[in-house]
């Protein structure tokens, strides 16, 4: 295989605009990053001459160097709104095949239709979705945590249950009928997992009143806002549907967005419908402009169409007054434990800020980063691997952050 590395940008392509393009561009340099990171030497924008001696231009070639071996990947990236087809399958298959590569991957922003699933099967082809992206980039971000600035105002909470109690809970949870054992705990130990708080003043609510004829209220209130510091999540300490006792409950995902995306969101939010036309008018953009930010938004799950231009917000904005922080329910010990694992936080503050401003306007006033403690197991259950993880505050099984934890489980800390 013969590389030829371009020195030079990559050549405009004239059917893209300039937005797509940057959009495009950015898309490699994340995923070079990505491999990069997990160890391969990458090139991107390269031109390989395959064995019919057809030049191919590749989005990322990345090679993994191991003694007696050399894994040869061809990556192409596609920033696509729409669904990727079974063509842009064959091209890749094509590609590796005359390139001899062990292996091509097709990534995308968006997804793939079911005849390109179907088509990828029985080749060297992975299919990474947007989805497969965000968890990646996340991973990413975990492992160079040491550059994200760290919060000086650090507090953690003190577990309240002992391990044997916690242990106990775990061994009912894996015990099934007749006592048969669901799975076995492989390690164990006390993770603090990281949120953060931030006090808000004159931040803005809108109320809805009336049955037949409904108006809009808008208050102005000071909060406190509980977030996921790993996923974003809008959280409350409060009692679930399904427990007795409290615990931290996510009460609300929002996606990563675009600029333009925030901006459309803070106008959809205290609507329940928005159409193509009014968004262009408002964002004072074209229609096509206007239409490609919805359509990203549905993609997203933030809006749902209803119908041809029409589109219904899907997220619902809970009331901030009714969330509860930790910190007004739970004593805070100042800086981190100095016993069991810490979790870091994968948003920085900054990021975090954003999100509550573009939710609930308003200004911040203060912040803290506070870890809170679960006992957490490595269970085997025949050939799958996952998370147990035990509030230390109610002694529950916490089965949101048990799936997070699992999602992270070749990133967590040794256990015992």
């Amino acid at each position: 295989m013969n590389i030829r590395h371009s020195n030079t940008s990559k050549p405009k392509r004239t059917s893209l605009s300039d937005d797509v393009y940057g959009k495009w561009l950015e898309l490699e340099k994340l995923v070079a990053k990505i491999f990069s990171v997990k160890g391969y030497f990458v090139k991107h924008n390269v031109k390989l001459t395959g064995r019919s001696g057809v030049k191919h231009q590749i989005d990322i070639y990345a090679e993994y160097r191991a003694p007696l071996h050399t894994s040869r990947i061809i990556i192409e990236c596609k920033a696509y709104d729409e669904p990727v087809s079974k063509d842009t399958v064959m091209k890749l298959i094509q590609e590796v095949e005359d390139l001899g590569a062990d292996k091509g991957i097709l990534i995308t922003t968006s997804y793939f239709t079911p005849d390109a699933v179907s088509t990828a099967k029985g080749h060297n082809i992975d299919l990474w979705n947007g989805v497969k992206l965000r968890e990646l980039l996340s991973e990413i971000k975990i492992e160079e945590t040491e550059k994200i600035s760290t919060p000086k105002n650090i507090f953690y909470v003190k577990p309240a249950v002992s391990i044997q109690k916690a242990i106990e809970v775990v061994d009912d949870m894996l015990t099934g009928f007749l006592g048969h054992k669901k799975g076995l705990i492989e390690a164990s130990t006390i993770i603090f997992y990281p949120f953060y708080e931030l006090d808000v003043i004159n931040a803005k609510i809108h109320e809805t009143k009336g049955f037949l004829i409904k108006t809009t209220e808008e208050k102005i209130v000071d909060i406190t806002i509980l977030i996921d510091a790993v996923t974003g999540a809008l959280c409350s300490y409060t009692v679930p549907q399904s427990a007795f006792t409290k615990q931290i409950t996510r009460v609300m995902h929002l996606p990563t967005l675009t600029d333009e995306e925030k901006r459309a969101l803070k106008i959809i939010l205290h609507t329940e419908y928005i159409t193509t036309s009014a968004l262009s008018s408002l964002m004072a953009c074209s229609t096509a402009k206007a239409r490609k930010i919805l359509q990203g938004l549905a993609i997203k799950g933030v809006l749902t169409m209803i119908r041809r231009g029409l589109y219904r917000l899907e997220i619902k904005l809970p009331d901030p007054t009714l969330l509860k922080p930790v910190s007004h329910n739970l004593k805070l010990e100042t800086n981190k434990p100095s016993k069991g694992h810490t979790i870091k936080q994968v948003l920085n503050i900054n990021e975090v800020k954003e999100t509550v401003k573009l939710l609930f306007e308003g200004q911040i006033k203060d912040y803290r980063l506070i870890y809170y403690p679960y006992y957490t197991c490595k269970i085997n259950e025949e050939e799958k691997r996952y998370i147990i993880a035990v509030d230390m505050q109610n002694n529950a099984i916490d089965k949101e952050t048990g799936k997070i934890l699992t999602t992270l489980y070749p990133h967590l800390p040794t256990f015992t």
